[in-house]
C-alpha cells in the first residue's frame, strides 16, 4: 500500500516509523523543520558547544511514559535523559490596579496548600475514573479554600499550561487536567525528565531512520479528495500525491481546511469544529525580568500572575549565565535580551472537544482515512500522542516488526 501522512510532527513521523519498509510512506510537512511540538532551541556557551532549551513538550514522567521510552530506546536515545529540577513558585508580577482592589492576592503558603489538595484529589480522580466531562469547577469549586486562591493557585495552574485565563481553566476537564498535577503515590518516582539533546532530536531520530520514507518539508496539504478509489493530496506547490490511505497527524484546525473536498466530510467538519486552540508564544532571554528581584527567590519553574493571565518562566542556570524561557503571548513588557521565540497553537481539553473526539474516533479508519496525534487523545502528553500513532499503525500494518516493543501500550 501507499500511505500518506500529512503532518511531520511526531505522531505523524512516528507513524511513519513504525510503517517504514512495511508500505510504501509518502510523509508531507508545512513547515521547514520535523518534530511539531518537540520544538528545541539551542544555545551556544563560550566554547560554541550547543544547549539544548525546550520551547514545546518541555519534559516527561518517564515513570508514566512507557511508549515515550520505548521509541526512545528504539532509536537510540535510551541513555539520553537526563532530570529536570524540580519546584515551582507562584509569584504576581504586576502592581495592584484599581481593578483588582479588595481581591487579595495568594501567598506562599497558600499557593502550596492548594496545590498540594490539587495533587491529591487529581490522584483520586483517576482511580475514582470521572467523567471526562466533568469540568475542573465542578470539582474544586466545593473545595472550603477562598475564591482567590483557587483562581490564583489551583486554575492558574492548568491555565499557565493551556495558555487560557485561569477563570477559563475551570472550564477544562478535570480528567483531562489531573494527571499534570496528580500526586504519584508513595514511594513512585515524581521526577520528570528531558533528553540532554533536545526534545526534538526525538523527532529527528524517528526521520533518520526512515530510509523507506519520502519526507517533503515545506509543501502544506491543501486538500484531499477521493479520486478513482485512491486519495488525492495536493500540496502547496500543487503537486499531486495518490496514496491508498491517509493519516492526518494535524490540529483539528488544519484537518478541518484538508477534508472540505471529501465527500460526505460534514459529520467531519462538525466534529473538529468542537476543538478549540489558544495560541501561546514562548520566547528564550538572558534577563530576569519576570523573576522576583532577588535571586535567592527564584524556582526553576515560576508562574507569573498578571492581569487576567498566568504564565510560565523556566530557569536555567548555565555555565554561562542565566538563561529563561517564559511564555510571553500576554506580556505587556516583553525581554530586552531575546534570543528566540515561536508560537503554538494549544488544543483546549473542554467536556465539548472530548465529546467530539469520542464520535471522531468512531471514524477512525472509515474509507481508508485515519486520525493521529493529540485530537485523537484525551491527554495532550508525549505518550498519548506516541500511542495513537501505534493505535493507527497495528490497523495499517499489523505485522510491522517495529511494533514488537509497543505490544502491551493501549490504543
Amino acid at each position: 500500500m501507499r500511505i500518506g501522512i500529512v503532518g511531520a510532527g511526531v505522531a505523524g513521523l512516528a507513524t511513519a516509523w513504525l510503517l517504514d519498509g512495511v508500505h510504501d510512506t509518502l510523509v508531507l510537512e508545512a513547515r521547514e523543520s520535523v518534530g511539531g511540538n518537540l520544538r528545541s532551541a539551542y544555545v551556544p556557551d563560550s566554547t560554541g558547544a550547543p544547549t539544548a532549551l525546550e520551547l514545546g513538550v518541555q519534559e516527561v514522567p518517564l515513570h508514566l511514559t512507557t511508549v515515550v521510552g520505548e521509541f526512545a530506546k528504539a532509536v537510540g536515545l535510551e541513555d539520553q535523559w537526563e532530570e529536570v529540577p524540580p519546584g515551582r513558585a507562584i509569584v504576581h508580577d504586576d502592581a495592584p490596579s484599581p481593578r483588582s482592589a479588595g481581591v487579595p492576592r495568594v501567598t506562599g503558603d497558600e499557593a502550596r496548600e492548594a496545590e498540594g489538595l490539587l495533587a491529591s484529589h487529581a490522584a483520586d480522580w483517576e482511580r475514582k475514573e470521572v467523567p471526562w466531562t466533568t469540568t475542573l469547577a465542578e470539582l474544586v469549586e466545593p473545595w472550603d479554600l477562598p475564591r482567590h486562591v483557587k483562581v490564583q493557585a489551583v486554575y492558574a495552574l492548568p491555565a499557565s499550561v493551556f495558555g487560557c485565563a485561569p477563570v477559563d481553566a475551570q472550564h477544562l476537564s478535570a480528567r483531562a487536567v489531573g494527571p499534570l498535577f496528580a500526586d504519584p503515590g508513595p514511594g513512585a518516582d515524581a521526577r520528570t525528565y528531558r533528553l540532554r539533546g533536545g526534545m526534538q532530536s526525538l523527532a529527528w531520530q524517528l526521520a533518520r531512520q526512515c530510509p523507506n520514507t519520502r519526507i517533503v518539508n515545506g509543501a502544506a496539504v491543501r486538500r484531499v479528495r477521493r479520486f478513482n478509489g485512491q486519495f488525492e493530496l495536493v500540496d502547496s506547490g500543487g503537486a499531486r500525491h495518490m496514496v491508498d490511505a491517509v493519516v492526518l497527524a494535524l490540529t483539528a484546525e488544519a484537518a478541518r481546511c484538508v477534508v472540505g473536498a471529501l465527500g460526505g466530510a460534514g459529520p467531519l467538519h462538525r466534529l473538529l469544529g468542537a476543538y478549540d486552540y489558544n495560541d501561546l508564544v514562548y520566547g528564550v532571554h538572558s534577563d530576569p525580568c519576570y523573576l522576583p528581584a532577588e535571586r535567592g527567590e527564584w524556582a526553576p519553574m515560576t508562574i507569573s500572575l498578571h492581569g487576567a493571565w498566568a504564565e510560565t518562566t523556566t530557569w536555567h542556570e548555565l555555565p554561562d549565565g542565566d538563561v529563561f524561557v517564559s511564555q510571553l503571548t500576554h506580556r505587556e513588557t516583553l525581554p530586552r535580551a531575546s534570543l528566540t521565540s515561536t508560537a503554538f497553537r494549544l488544543l483546549q481539553p473542554t467536556p465539548a472537544m472530548l465529546t467530539a473526539q469520542s464520535e471522531l474516533l468512531r471514524l477512525q479508519g472509515e474509507g481508508g482515512l485515519y486520525f493521529a496525534g493529540h485530537i485523537t487523545t484525551p491527554l495532550d502528553d508525549l505518550d498519548s500522542v506516541l500511542g495513537s500513532a501505534v493505535a493507527v499503525a497495528r490497523r495499517l500494518a499489523p505485522d510491522s516488526p517495529r511494533l514488537t516493543p509497543f505490544a502491551g501500550a493501549a490504543g
